[in-house]
């Protein structure tokens, strides 16, 4: 194990410097420098220019970075290039902040997700199931900036219980930005732990458990959970990377003095030093967390620990022999086998449990092929049935049909595309609207609450709210789709080659994936916003980005499972390219998870867009983004609190929709499932 552990901390050196570089460089391509932000009036060009040769803007980037690198080598991250202080003590300063906020929300998590998560398990299909699930997919779908905003209008504007932000107050402070970070870990940490537990439960060891005497308490919460603990584990260790690097709006909202709200003030600032060191750090404690997570497996699954073993000898390998087709035990001579039950069927005859109505498999086609008479009459364990009845009840349908017949009849999938398909009319609806006419204001009307004459009301400039959340869904709509669709495609097509070629390719290809999970998605999308500009479709890059790692490893993971499969070497055989393999042969074959990763991660573009936008980097004024009206309603939220409300919920419900839609093709590609 320790010598894991070392092969891991060394493979920090290689991932530092590549997130480094990609970082520092994206930076430089951006327009302005620091010293943009730190010119006066009174100031002349000699003073504009003396600024330029003491932050060495006179040399190249290489040369920059490089002096750059030599100072950290020794331990040295620089000193701001706006206040003068090193980057490491104030870091140091802000990252117990963070540290706090972060293991308080997975506390909070913890708590309320694992016992939800178990009860809705044991109480499947019942209320209590469809509560806790509703529960966790409308968690997930809200956004936590947006969350974040309510919880403080209503806890500190109206109620005034608690502090609106800031870390001045000890625990009062903590509680709302704590309690919005934990939302989307209780929500997502409750649907893991049902989804490991339903897998759990009905398992062999827990019956003999049970008939042993054991108590039902102890076989849940030692047996059940021990064993479903490595997914649980994982959620919860994804969270604490996601609240370490990626909790800065959060922070921004509540004004908490984190590494998060410390981070998008240097972007804004661009200050080189402070983005650096930020990003730096926050690697390495992504690292250290992922480690600890991968350690932690073995505490709790002896399977895991025996792996991290390095045995001295050797282990002899168990010869397989094939049952003799002969004996008395072999699987052809069992009349109530499958494959004794193929050979009568081979001879034109139809057992009595195939044909039985009370127990059939809807996705077997295969009814046909053994029907060979219209009416058969058939002693000896045998009925007689109709021909044509069979046919039809066991009527092949094509994969897509077989697909639709299976997703129409999950009522999460039905939700989701009815409430989808609402949003797109709307979308389409938007259309037909005027960029000008929905701008316009009309100061007589300002402020005016929501009404049958103005559902949504109107904002400070009179300005029909309705009009402009309906004029916003097309950009949530393009930005979700563009992004993901960016995302696939060179996500996809990496991962493909990765899998398909493996060795000195796939080395590569997934080291530069690696690289591109530890940079956080939000900082990343910051960084190309300033560099490409405030505009749709750079939006649309921005977020896409952030996603191409998951369709890389998920696209991989999908050609590994297929590669071996005859088809693709008979494919092989007839001449055909690589190319053509991969995408008439392998992917078509493998495309189940990418669907259900690409439904999952549209709402998740959608979020990030409208967190980007709520931070200043998305699309600008006065175009009706959701996030930027969001942005815009949070100055007039105690006087007219609809205008952030009826756009999160709008995002709120979009996204809720994508994620019905993706547990419903989840659950209709799922093998499992079919019977």
């Amino acid at each position: 194990m320790a010598r894991y552990v070392i092969k891991r901390v060394l493979l920090l050196i290689p991932v530092i410097i590549a997130v480094s570089f990609i970082v520092y460089a994206l930076v430089d391509l951006a327009p302005g420098t620091i010293v943009d932000t730190m010119i006066s009036g009174n100031m002349t060009l000699e003073d504009i220019e003396a600024l330029k040769l003491q932050y060495n803007l006179d040399k190249s980037m290489f040369y920059r970075y490089g002096l750059y690198m030599f100072n950290l080598i020794q331990g040295d991250l620089g000193l701001s290039m706006q206040t003068g202080l090193p980057v490491f003590t104030v870091y140091m300063q802000r990252l117990p902040n963070t540290l706090l906020l972060a293991f308080s929300a997975v506390a909070i998590g913890v708590v309320i997700s694992i016992p939800m998560g178990i009860r809705a398990a044991r109480k499947a299909g019942t209320m209590t199931d469809t509560a806790a699930t509703t529960f966790s997919l409308i968690g997930m779908s809200m956004p936590g900036f947006w969350l974040g905003l309510l919880l403080m209008l209503l806890f500190s504007a109206t109620l005034g219980w608690l502090p609106a932000g800031g870390n001045k107050d000890g625990i009062r402070s903590l509680i709302l930005p704590a309690v919005c970070c934990a939302m989307s870990l209780t929500a997502q940490c409750a649907r893991q732990t049902r989804s490991s537990m339903l897998e759990i439960l009905h398992a062999d060891f827990l019956r003999t458990a049970r008939a042993k005497g054991a108590p039902e308490e102890t076989v849940i919460r030692k047996h059940a959970l021990g064993n479903a603990m490595i997914p649980i584990i994982t959620t919860i260790g994804a969270s604490v990377c996601v609240q370490l690097a990626g909790s800065a709006v959060i922070e921004q909202v509540y004004a908490w003095p984190g590494v998060g709200r410390m981070l998008v003030e240097g972007v804004s600032q661009r200050d080189v030093t402070v983005i650096l060191g930020c990003v730096i750090m926050t690697t390495i404690l992504y690292v250290l967390v992922q480690l600890i997570v991968d350690l932690l497996y073995a505490f709790v699954d002896p399977r895991v620990k025996s792996r991290y073993i390095i045995k001295k000898h050797d282990t002899e390998r168990a010869e397989t022999t094939l049952p003799d087709p002969s004996s008395p035990s072999s699987p052809e001579s069992l009349p109530n086998s499958p494959l004794g039950r193929g050979v009568r069927e081979a001879d034109g005859v139809v057992p009595r449990d195939f044909l039985q109505p009370s127990s059939p498999d809807p996705s077997y086609s295969g009814a046909t092929d053994y029907v060979t008479r219209q009416n058969m009459s058939i002693a000896d364990g045998y009925t007689t049935v109709d021909a044509a009845e069979v046919i039809i009840r066991y009527k092949k349908r094509s994969q897509m049909g077989e697909l639709w017949h299976r997703l129409v009849r999950n009522k999460s999938a039905v939700a989701g595309m009815i409430i989808l398909g609402f949003v797109f009319l709307v979308a389409i609806g938007s259309l037909f609207m005027s960029f000008k006419a929905i701008n316009a204001s009309n100061v007589s009307i300002r402020f005016t609450q929501p009404s049958w004459q103005y559902p949504f009301g109107t904002d400070n400039l009179g300005r029909n709210e309705l009009h402009r959340v309906i004029y916003g869904t097309r950009y949530s709509i393009i930005v979700g789709f563009g992004s993901v669709l960016f995302s696939a495609i060179f996500g996809i097509a990496l991962g493909s080659l990765s899998g398909f070629y493996g060795g000195k390719v796939e080395n590569v290809l997934m080291r530069i994936s690696d690289i591109l999970a530890s940079i956080p998605g939000l900082l990343l999308g910051m960084v190309i916003m300033i560099v490409l500009g405030m505009k749709l479709e750079n939006l649309i890059v921005a977020v896409g980005v952030g996603g191409i790692p998951y369709f890389m490893r998920m696209s991989r993971a999908s050609i590994l499972t297929v590669i071996g499969n005859e088809y693709v070497e008979a494919a092989r055989a007839i001449g055909y390219s690589d190319l053509r393999i991969i995408a008439t042969q392998i992917l078509p074959n493998g495309i189940s998870p990418l669907i259900i990763q690409a439904t999952t991660q549209l709402g998740i573009s959608i979020i990030i867009s409208a967190s980007l936008s709520f931070l200043g980097f998305g699309v600008p004024a006065p175009t009706p983004e959701w996030g930027a009206l969001i942005t815009a309603g949070r100055e007039f939220a105690r006087n007219a609190p609809w205008m952030m409300a009826f756009p999160g919920l709008a995002i709120m419900i979009t996204v809720l929709g994508f994620n019905l839609l993706g547990d419903g093709l989840r659950d209709a590609l799922d093998p499992k499932l079919k019977k």
